[in-house]
């Protein structure tokens, strides 16, 4: 069975970008691609009461926008060189963005997205967008992968996976890993900064499930000491030249829905030019 991607885009060159990866590393395989835009009312500044009539020219003009932009996409990718393996569709939704991919991703059975590190919107250096933090936040039900725009496409020879071994994972998730690491023929370097003297017994059943899921890839285990756990994969990442980051994201917790500590995406620093996945526990 062929593959379901969500590709989301506000027509930047960074979400372009995640499209043209995403189409270049499932080339082998029978996939749907369902390109995303969203747009809302805008309800702000005068006339307000006018402008809330979803009948009024200014939403017909944000509807035009997304449908034409939409277009243009689906014309560059029609002109490309064609692959019989790939089929497009193209959604423009009136609604909060994060609402629309929930939606999406629900009621299509979607396998993964892949979306840009940030947006056209945001300009903050070595930080990932606020769509892109929403998604992986709030969708859990399938893989993120985050494409930043400096990215370019080489067939992955080696993806990091970082983890502590404390969450539970995903099946379905790690197997779409394993997946990826096959179909590319790249080797999993699993990143800990703690060896099997010092795991708990949740950490050891976790590693273990681990080893049986990648029994078909090339793995290795790594670890580290005394450092955390950014300093030590953008060390690693960087003189191994590693092709993907990938980890174990953990449910927010109440603190860090409020605002307060830091989320698993921010404890691994900014990346940008090695796209990060993101798989959920």
């Amino acid at each position: 069975m062929g593959k379901k991607l969500l590709l989301p885009t506000d027509f930047s060159k960074n979400s372009w970008n995640a499209i043209v990866y995403a189409l270049k590393l499932h080339a082998e395989q029978d996939c749907d691609f369902y390109i995303l835009n969203t747009y809302v009312k805008d309800s702000h500044g005068l006339n307000n009461i006018n402008r809330l009539d979803p009948d009024e020219a200014f939403n017909k003009l944000s509807e035009n926008r997304s449908k034409e932009g939409l277009g243009d996409i689906l014309n560059r990718l029609t002109f490309a060189k064609e692959n019989p393996n790939h089929r497009f569709h193209v959604l423009s939704r009136s609604s909060v963005f994060i609402d629309a991919v929930k939606n999406i991703v629900e009621n299509m059975q979607i396998d993964m997205i892949i979306l840009g590190a940030k947006g056209m919107k945001h300009r903050q250096e070595g930080k990932y967008g606020k769509n892109t933090l929403a998604v992986i936040e709030n969708v859990r039900k399938c893989p993120v992968l985050m494409v930043p725009k400096n990215a370019i496409f080489n067939r992955p020879e080696e993806i990091v996976l970082a983890t502590n071994f404390n969450t539970d994972f995903r099946t379905s998730e790690v197997k779409y890993l394993a997946e990826i690491a096959k179909m590319t023929g790249a080797s999993i370097q699993v990143l800990s900064l703690a060896d099997n003297g010092t795991l708990t017994s949740q950490q050891k059943n976790n590693k273990i499930r681990l080893q049986k899921y990648f029994k078909a890839v090339d793995l290795s285990f790594n670890v580290l000491h005394d450092v955390n756990m950014s300093a030590a994969l953008s060390c690693f990442v960087e003189i191994r030249h590693s092709n993907m980051v990938s980890y174990i994201d953990e449910k927010p917790s109440f603190w860090e829905k409020l605002g307060f500590g830091t989320p698993s995406l921010g404890k691994l620093g900014y990346f940008k030019d090695v796209p990060v996945l993101a798989l959920h526990g």
